[in-house]
């Protein structure tokens, strides 16, 4: 694995990551749509691709999309937030103090940034999953996001938009640590490689940023698939507790809800909407780390030609 953040500013890390964050929710929403209406408890689909026509059919094309503003302006903010703290850990664990190898410093700085993140991200899941859950139980009684906000804080309180927050961050750390470390080592080994810090300046060919394009692409989506594979059942975990009514019997914490799960259907109950995650997961993560590797180099030249220097943001992976 290749190590450093390439000495990139935290507004340029950020800014990167959102952008990142909105080619993957743009990419990947409709199969999350159906990974959602799969994973819920009453779902009466036999599989995803029954799921998927089935909203088509009843519901409108529209409806693979609901709940996507949340989540685009989440994702941005969170994926944002992801990235600069991945970052700004990243050098920290590998700045003269510390000095950790590759193989712990990835995995602990993307697991840091995994508790940040979750903060962020679990109000905006929750409501999500609510809109996404339209037509369904209690949800049809939501016109939009607002709507689900103003409802979910009337009937729960505002201790209500952190439902799930210890599902969130118990996906989060370990899938963050996965995913990051999983796309540090493919793109050290896959042909393609992004230009050096100090190097995004200068001239390539065709072929060179079309194998890197190619690279982050197919390291990307593999990392995606390779994380959701490992966190699903968290995940599902996750859905069912934001989407529980107050009170009820599944109204309870992430392990008590896995042991629920898997009383129910045994594994198959543990990895339910496994399939249309990772149909999503490829392109959805492939567009995102594509969308920050070009944005990282695209900082690269701006500020290596306004400072004459050639050192600026790097990418994030650029010696991976």
């Amino acid at each position: 694995m290749g190590g450093g953040g390439g000495g990139s500013n935290p507004t340029v890390d950020y800014v990167a990551g959102a952008v990142a964050g909105s080619a993957n929710i743009i990419t990947g929403f409709p199969a999350d749509t159906v990974k959602v209406r799969l994973q819920n408890r009453l779902n009466p689909y036999s599989g995803p691709w029954h799921c998927a026509t089935s909203i088509v059919r009843y519901e409108g094309v529209r409806t693979l999309y609901r709940g996507m503003s949340p989540q685009l302006v989440g994702g941005a903010l969170e994926t944002g937030v992801n990235y600069a703290v991945y970052q700004a850990m990243l050098k920290l664990t590998q700045g003269p103090q510390l000095q950790l190898p590759d193989a712990v410093a990835v995995p602990v700085s993307a697991g840091t940034a995994g508790v940040v993140l979750s903060f962020v991200l679990s109000p905006a899941e929750l409501v999500k999953c609510r809109l996404q859950l339209g037509g369904t139980e209690r949800y049809h009684s939501y016109s939009g996001p607002i709507d689900c906000l103003r409802q979910t804080v009337r009937t729960e309180g505002w201790r209500g938009l952190t439902r799930g927050l210890g599902g969130t961050m118990a996906r989060e750390c370990p899938g963050n640590a996965v995913y990051f470390s999983c796309y540090s080592l493919l793109r050290h080994w896959l042909p393609g490689k992004a230009p050096p810090p100090g190097a995004a300046d200068q001239p390539r060919s065709l072929w060179q940023a079309l194998a890197d394009a190619g690279s982050a692409i197919v390291c990307g989506g593999l990392a995606g698939m390779v994380m959701w594979a490992a966190i699903l059942p968290l995940d599902v975990a996750k859905t069912r507790i934001q989407t529980a009514y107050p009170g009820s019997y599944y109204n309870v914490g992430i392990v008590k809800q896995l042991q629920l799960m898997y009383r129910e259907d045994g594994l198959r109950a543990l990895y339910a909407g496994l399939s249309p995650t990772l149909i999503r997961a490829f392109p959805a993560n492939a567009a995102q780390w594509l969308a920050w590797e070009l944005c990282m180099q695209q900082w690269q030249r701006w500020d290596g030609s306004s400072s004459g220097s050639g050192s600026g943001g790097g990418s994030s992976s650029g010696s991976r």
